[in-house]
């Protein structure tokens, strides 16, 4: 993860302003002074363009790239900028100490929109604390001990949105059912009948086509299993231009996922919904898909940013990320679990189910 700490001082104290989710205000983390958002320069043609995939793969536009100073994490790998002045901090995606030593400068991508907070920070506690509280199997203590070593960081996330018109030939076959009666003796000898299911297949082929729009790929490694959930969770009709007013009092993460390996994550996901576009098209009860041939053409993308709080806590040793999403107040996240709770449980049905069995044999 490569990230930098936004900030724009006060107006009024000089103190530190951060964006206040759900507003088109900053607001003063000293005095509580409301710094409305000045708007005049924010370039909303610029967030529209969609830029051309296969010619930036050859050379991104210099205007279009940052150059920014990284640090990494030991523990997790997470790559992080921090400020000047910082010697060292905690990771945000796993809670471990980092020690600014060394480093390395890159280039990267700057993005065109960000998708602001909506989700308050006391919204989000009150969303982690109240997860905490609902967890089945969770040790006695971990409320205690979560609310202890959490803390919650507004962080800004990378994503790529790719957009793709697709063709895809096809061969296939389609299953039509259909049904018969036949005879048959049961235990005791007696003839019955029963109505019995046979498929009917006759080969098909065809062209599917499907546009795709807004397909948001992540572009963070540090999001783990849990970035296909965030993916889905995204609206962008709250998209505004990218913004120093916006990100102010949030970090914000640099990419560490190229836009070439984003977009064979975009493929994955497009083969699939091709596949099931396919087999609804093909129709009938049974599809079957022998070939297919896609050509993809006017592949396009922009950069974004999305918002999202980070808690990493621990319990017993052990690192534990959750995640809320900033724009939706959606929630994922790692969990420690209770054996004793487990054990208690399954045999406390174990029991039952024997309860049962006597009960029905008695």
């Amino acid at each position: 993860m490569e990230e930098s700490k936004n900030q724009i001082k006060c107006r009024q104290c000089g103190g530190a302003l951060m964006y206040a989710p759900g507003t088109s205000s900053l607001k003063c983390q000293f005095c509580g002074t409301t710094n409305e958002i000045d708007k005049s320069d924010w370039d909303y043609e610029s967030m529209k363009v969609k830029h051309n995939f296969i010619a930036d793969l050859d050379k991104f536009p210099e205007s279009e790239m940052e150059e920014i100073h990284i640090v990494k994490c030991s523990h997790c790998n997470a790559e992080t900028t921090l400020a000047p002045n910082v010697v060292s901090a905690n990771c945000d995606f796993c809670g471990s100490p980092i020690s600014v030593d060394g480093g390395i400068s890159t280039r990267r991508i700057k993005p065109q929109g960000v998708i602001p907070f909506r989700v308050s920070n006391d919204e989000a506690r009150n969303k982690f604390n109240d997860w905490i509280g609902s967890l089945w199997f969770a040790p006695g203590d971990l409320k205690n001990q979560a609310s202890i070593e959490s803390g919650l960081t507004g962080m800004y996330i990378p994503y790529w949105v790719y957009y793709v018109d697709t063709v895809t030939e096809y061969t296939g076959r389609r299953g039509d059912h259909y049904y018969t009666e036949e005879k048959y003796k049961d235990d005791d000898g007696s003839i019955k009948t029963r109505r019995v299911q046979h498929t009917k297949w006759q080969p098909t082929a065809g062209t599917y086509t499907k546009n795709f729009k807004d397909l948001i790929i992540s572009g963070s490694t540090t999001l783990g299993k849990d970035a296909e959930l965030l993916r889905r969770t995204w609206k962008l009709d709250g998209m505004v231009p990218y913004n120093e007013q916006t990100l102010t009092g949030y970090k914000s993460e640099a990419y560490s996922i190229s836009l070439k390996d984003a977009y064979v994550e975009a493929q994955k996901i497009m083969e699939e919904e091709i596949e099931d576009g396919i087999e609804k098209q093909i129709g009938g009860d049974e599809q079957s898909i022998d070939s297919k041939s896609t050509e993809e053409n006017n592949i396009e993308y922009k950069h974004i940013l999305a918002p999202l709080w980070i808690s990493a806590f621990r319990y017993n040793a052990k690192s534990y990320r959750f995640m809320i999403n900033g724009q939706t107040g959606d929630i994922t996240g790692d969990r420690p679990y209770s054996s004793f709770k487990i054990t208690l449980c399954v045999v406390s049905i174990l029991a039952a189910l024997a309860l049962i069995f006597l009960l029905l044999t008695s």
